[in-house]
């Protein structure tokens, strides 16, 4: 069964991770999570009562399963906060796209090699090979299906491009943390 996810980080990657335990709290007070449920051996929660006003569902007919969970527990509407983890890492799921150049646009086909080059070195610049801009990986368009941070809200059962943040949830984040915060879709077949 598939993986869908909308997933929420702190942007700047080097911006300080926030504490988990604060950003839980903000989450409940805001009513965005719920009860906390066990997934494997990972704690994990239901959608709280206003999760539905703080993320904005698109077009006219969203598939969104909040009732009970199915057996692997896929598809089913939950949320995980993973991290904060020491240094960042970068997630990807199988709708990865070749990312593009901020500057000129160009894509960047050997992606796979630049995330491997990161992973040894992440103060190395990439260069594009069109127009020349060098800069961190991180700076490249990743057209919103991967993601670099140390810390990670994870909402379960929601498609790609089938959901954004609110501008409320955004605002709730930002005061939390002190940072701004993006967000990106993995889906994993």
């Amino acid at each position: 069964m598939a993986e869908n996810i909308l997933v929420l980080t702190p942007a700047p990657i080097d911006s300080p991770a926030p504490d988990r335990s604060t950003l839980v709290e903000m989450l409940r007070d805001e009513r965005f999570i719920g009860e906390p449920i066990t997934i494997g051996d990972e704690e994990h929660f239901r959608p709280g009562e206003e999760f539905m006003m703080l993320i904005t569902f698109l077009g006219c007919s969203p598939m969104i399963a909040t009732g009970e969970m199915e057996s692997e527990g896929e598809q089913y509407c939950h949320i995980a906060i993973d991290g904060p983890l020491e240094s960042p890492r970068y997630l990807i799921g199988d709708n990865i796209k070749p990312p593009r150049c901020p500057g000129c646009g160009h894509r960047l086909d050997k992606w796979r090699l630049l995330l491997d080059a990161w992973q040894c070195s992440p103060n190395a610049p990439v260069t594009c090979p069109d127009c020349g801009e060098a800069g961190s990986i991180t700076a490249l368009r990743w057209r919103k299906c991967a993601g670099f941070g140390r810390l990670f809200i994870k909402i379960w059962g929601v498609f790609e491009n089938e959901a954004v943040p609110s501008p409320n949830l955004l605002s709730s984040l930002k005061q939390s943390s002190g940072t701004d915060w993006i967000h990106f879709y993995i889906r994993n077949n």
